[in-house]
């Protein structure tokens, strides 16, 4: 072999030992970052004094117009005062013991999906709450489209993989929720 060819078969190992040392790195600090993530969460969902996971009317991605002057209405707030707005609330329950158990796990899982899919209605009608001292921060969900919004709070939360849009909605409905569930469309 030519010593221009060993030299050339030389640098590609290099190059991929190289991006084999990125790619290693990398993962590692994605898993790392991850998890630091979860944990905070963790830590938020156990020190709340209450989880409640609620379906409820929706709150946004429709325009609601009024027969008699054709006017737009506003739709409703997920919370009003920083406190679950009870009166577009279908169906609630507070969780505790296992069931907590069980939300963290599913929320806390690291995203394992090579990408995201999300659809672009946004219409939720569930929402998990979790109440502290008086100050309420939530998940607004909409199981159709695979999207979520957020207080502010609770804004680094990471996109769902399937897997754990999949097995939180099968948590809901285990549950006992009905409304606007794809078991029951």
């Amino acid at each position: 072999m030519p010593a221009q060819q060993q030299a050339v078969n030389v640098g590609r190992n290099q190059m991929k030992q190289f991006f084999l040392s990125i790619t290693l790195i990398l993962t590692i600090c994605l898993s790392a970052s991850s998890q630091d993530n979860n944990d905070w969460l963790i830590k938020k969902i156990k020190s709340a004094d209450t989880v409640l996971l609620v379906s409820h009317e929706v709150t946004a991605g429709v325009t609601i117009v009024d027969d008699s002057t054709g006017k737009q209405l506003p739709l409703p707030k997920l919370t009003i005062a920083n406190k679950p707005n009870y009166s577009i609330i279908k169906e609630r329950q507070i969780i505790t013991d296992l069931q907590l158990d069980t939300l963290i796990e599913i929320l806390a899982r690291p995203f394992k999906d090579h990408k995201i899919e999300e659809g672009k209605c946004f219409m939720p009608h569930h929402a998990i709450f979790l109440i502290s001292n008086g100050k309420t921060s939530y998940f607004d969900i909409c199981f159709g489209c695979h999207r979520f919004d957020t207080s502010k709070d609770l804004s680094k939360i990471y996109a769902f993989d399937n897997r754990k849009w999949t097995e939180l909605e099968n948590f809901f409905l285990k549950l006992g929720f009905k409304y606007e569930l794809s078991e029951n469309e």
